[in-house]
């Protein structure tokens, strides 16, 4: 092969490597990110994710349809409905990562926020219904299920408003390396242990920016 043919060849196989997707430590991609699958029921996980609230109440709902929630899914049907309570307990989900957030490591990492003004349910501190309205945030956690360790990675500002926003987050861990992402909801300032709701839908992939 002359020159000129080895010098096609080295650009035909640069310019098929730029093409290539992003795999491995690069992007991280979440298992049912948009919780289409399954049915819309109260007191279900999504399928791929596990409950993370407290033991003694109930799990978070696939919605829309349960206890007056109609809002429409940002993406596809359905959606994560979290929420946080008047006995200071809180609800959340947690995924087991394709693959690890590295200590001292960039991520970006986007989903859809929003809040349902209907959220009838019972209070256990009082024995009567009550609308779970009140602003919420979103905590993000990254864990070590291994080493025990854990590190609040982003949170979002209040969510208050009954349309879906979008809402970036860059997450670098600095404490471990972490094989697990928690969303989990959470007072917002102001308003703790209040009865309140957060909705969620279409994640993004968990894609890096800057590696160590």
């Amino acid at each position: 092969m002359g020159v000129l043919g080895k010098t096609v060849s080295l650009i035909a196989c640069i310019g098929h490597l730029i093409s290539l997707p992003l795999t491995g430590q690069d992007v991280i991609a979440l298992r049912n990110p948009s919780f289409e699958e399954g049915q819309p029921a109260w007191g279900t996980v999504p399928e791929g994710w596990i409950n993370m609230g407290a033991a003694q109440e109930s799990p978070p709902d696939i919605q829309p349809g349960a206890f007056g929630v109609v809002m429409k899914a940002q993406h596809g049907k359905q959606y994560l409905g979290l929420v946080v309570r008047d006995n200071n307990t809180w609800e959340g989900v947690g995924q087991k990562l394709d693959g690890l957030l590295k200590k001292d490591s960039t991520y970006q990492f986007s989903l859809y926020l929003g809040r349902s003004n209907v959220y009838q349910s019972m209070s256990r501190a009082t024995g009567k219904e009550v609308n779970y309205n009140a602003p919420t945030i979103l905590k993000i956690w990254g864990v070590n299920a291994e080493g025990q360790t854990e590190e609040l990675l982003a949170e979002s500002s209040a969510v208050s408003h009954s349309q879906w926003t979008l809402f970036s987050f860059t997450l670098k861990p600095t404490v471990d390396d972490f094989d697990e992402i928690d969303l989990m909801a959470y007072y917002a300032s102001g308003f703790e242990n209040k009865n309140g709701n957060l909705l969620i839908d279409n994640c993004s992939v968990i894609e890096t920016l800057k590696r160590n």
